[in-house]
């Protein structure tokens, strides 16, 4: 049991990742097509449907392969990558 405290109270460094690393995620708009970055979601994509700076979240829903609209998340910007924009 000794050991699962001690490993739980070490303190660790934070390394940044790509996400933390990149700032493409600062031009996202609402009404953009976007991927959300999550392990085996290659080729599902998502509408902006809203965008708010003040807590650096987004209001998202996932676009179906029949072309409609699915489920609807809050995420963080950081998370998004742009692939197409509104027009």
């Amino acid at each position: 049991m000794g050991f699962i405290k001690n490993f739980f109270a070490k303190q660790y460094t934070w390394k940044p990742n790509g996400h933390d690393k990149t700032d493409q995620w600062k031009s996202v708009k609402t009404g953009d097509t976007v991927e959300f970055a999550m392990t085996m979601t290659e080729g599902i994509t998502y509408t902006v449907e809203a965008v708010s700076q003040d807590t650096m979240e987004a209001k998202i829903r996932r676009r179906n392969p029949d072309g409609s609209q699915g489920e609807a998340y809050n995420v963080g910007l950081v998370m998004l990558r742009p692939i197409a924009k509104a027009k």
